[in-house]
């Protein structure tokens, strides 16, 4: 086996699991995410010489993930929504929502999360989902801090504006 398929898989072993949290949310379909983690993976190995390693390689995989999530969420605009399906099972979950107390509140989140816009909803995901800081986000998205920070804040402000007068949500 060569090396650069060990280190791949490897890499695969390490991050599939995150990177499909992020497919899932960014998408909200099981086959869809799974697909999409496949094929971020297929790209990152053929493009192997050509990573510069200017950043970590779960930068460059988490950046590859978003942007083929993206690419996935513009296609299925223009073809028609598909339904959302409920929570993928992972004991992760609800990880970083620990101040909502109930289930029916994170589903109201969720579906509010799917009104960002793309931009606004994979920081809110990168955020407070897989709480990563605005440094990697910054990273992972290839934008100043700056910007990720101004972001996240403005998805939460969408988000409060839409819940209206529910208490304690954010």
């Amino acid at each position: 086996m060569s090396e650069k398929k060990i280190i791949f898989e490897e890499f695969y072993r390490d991050y599939a699991g995150k990177l499909y949290s992020v497919a899932f949310r960014m998408v909200n379909n099981k086959q869809d995410a799974m697909d999409i983690v496949h094929e971020s993976f297929i790209r990152a190995y053929k493009s192997w010489g050509k990573f510069r390693q200017e950043s970590a390689v779960s930068t460059w995989l988490y950046r590859i993930t978003l942007n083929l999530s993206l690419d996935f969420l513009r296609k299925r605009s223009k073809n028609g929504c598909l339904p959302i399906e409920k929570d993928f099972e992972d004991d992760r979950l609800y990880f970083g929502e620990q101040d909502i107390i109930n289930s029916d509140m994170a589903n109201i989140i969720k579906r509010e999360v799917e009104g960002l816009t793309p931009k606004q909803k994979k920081v809110f995901i990168l955020k407070c989902y897989e709480e990563f800081t605005y440094k990697e986000i910054a990273g992972i998205t290839n934008s100043r801090i700056g910007t990720v920070k101004a972001t996240y804040f403005q998805a939460v402000q969408k988000i409060k504006k839409n819940l209206g007068g529910k208490k304690n949500v954010m």
